[in-house]
C-alpha cells in the first residue's frame, strides 16, 4: 500500500464505522503509511467482517462476552474481556459476532516496512499468533501506551514506530510458552457448545470441573487446559463469571431483593455473592442495581 493512500484508508474505515453507528473516540493515521489507530465503543454484532489489506492488533478495553471469527485466516472463539488481544491478518474475509465491547485497534500496514522486518513480519510469521486469543501484559501495557501517547501528542512516527515493532516482535515470536499451549489443547466444536451449554443450564445450581471434563471426554487436567485456551477463563472461574452476568440482568430488570438473587444464582450465602460480583465487576450488587436505576 502506498503512503498516500493510508489517509484513504482512514477515511474508509471511519466511513465503515459510521455506518454501524460507531463514532470512535479518536481514530489517527500514523505518518509514512506505517498505520492507523481507532478507540470506539460497538454495540453487540454479528455479521461480515471485510478483508482489509493490513494486520488488524485489536485490544478489548472494555465489557466481557463472547465471540466469533471464522472465514479466511484462522477461526477465533471465546471470550473477550479487558485486556484481551486478537488480530486479524491481512486480507482475510472472514463472518461471525461479538457482544458489546470497546476496543482499540492498530491497523499496520506490513507493506510500509523496511528490510529486514518486511522479511520477518509477514502473514506467514504471524499466523500462529492469529491463531488465539492473548491475556498478554505485554501487549496490554504497550497497546495502553500508544493510545495514552495519541490521545496527548496525535500519532508521533518514533513512538508509534517504536511501538509497533515492540509488537510485532513479540507476537512473531515462535517460543511464546501461552501460545504452544493454546495450541496444544483446543476445545472447539460441538465438545466447546456442549460444556457451554451445561453450564448455561446450571447456573442456579452447581456444577464441578470433573463433570464438564467428563463431557468434553477428557481428563481435569487436560480439560481445564483446552477450555482456557478457548475461552480465556478456568472452567470454574468461566461458571462463575456466566453467574455474574445472569444476576446483572435480575438486578437490573427484577424487583428480587439481592439475598433473592445470590440464592437464584446458587449462593446460599449472600456476602459471598457480592463479593463474588465485586471481584468481577468492582461494584458492589446494590451499587450495580443503583446505577442501572439511576
Amino acid at each position: 500500500m502506498k503512503t498516500k493512500n493510508w489517509q484513504q484508508e482512514l477515511q474508509s474505515f471511519n466511513s465503515r464505522l459510521q455506518a454501524i453507528g460507531v463514532i470512535p473516540s479518536i481514530a489517527i493515521s500514523a505518518p509514512k503509511g506505517l498505520g492507523l489507530l481507532a478507540h470506539a465503543d460497538f454495540a453487540a454484532t454479528e455479521g461480515v467482517y471485510e478483508p482489509a489489506n493490513f494486520l488488524m492488533i485489536n485490544l478489548c478495553t472494555a465489557h466481557v462476552g463472547r465471540m466469533k471469527r471464522s472465514g479466511e485466516g484462522p477461526s477465533l472463539e471465546g471470550v473477550i474481556r479487558p485486556g484481551t488481544t486478537f488480530i486479524a491478518l491481512p486480507n482475510t474475509a472472514a463472518h461471525g459476532y461479538w457482544s458489546r465491547t470497546q476496543q482499540l485497534g492498530i491497523a499496520i500496514n506490513l507493506d510500509s516496512l523496511t528490510e529486514p522486518y518486511s522479511e520477518r513480519f509477514t502473514s506467514d510469521t504471524l499466523l500462529p499468533a492469529a491463531s488465539q486469543l492473548h491475556n498478554d501484559p505485554l501487549l496490554t501495557s504497550v497497546m495502553t501506551a500508544m493510545l495514552r501517547d495519541a490521545e496527548v501528542n496525535g500519532v508521533s512516527q518514533a513512538f508509534f514506530e517504536q511501538g509497533i515493532y515492540l509488537l510485532l516482535n513479540h507476537l512473531a515470536e515462535p517460543c511464546q510458552p501461552n501460545l504452544k499451549k493454546n495450541l496444544t489443547y483446543p476445545l472447539k466444536g460441538p465438545r466447546l457448545q456442549q460444556v457451554l451449554d451445561l453450564i448455561e443450564s446450571r447456573l442456579s445450581d452447581d456444577i464441578s470441573v470433573s463433570e464438564l471434563a467428563e463431557l468434553a471426554r477428557q481428563d481435569v487436567r487436560s480439560f481445564t487446559r483446552s477450555f482456557s485456551a478457548a475461552t480465556g477463563f478456568a472452567p470454574y472461574a468461566y461458571f462463575t463469571y456466566r453467574r455474574m452476568e445472569f444476576a446483572k440482568g435480575l438486578l437490573s430488570h427484577s424487583p428480587f431483593s439481592i439475598t433473592d438473587i445470590a440464592q437464584t444464582v446458587g449462593y446460599a450465602n449472600p456476602s459471598k455473592f457480592s463479593a463474588a460480583f465485586r471481584r468481577t465487576y468492582n461494584l458492589t450488587p446494590s451499587q450495580w442495581r443503583k446505577d442501572q436505576r439511576g
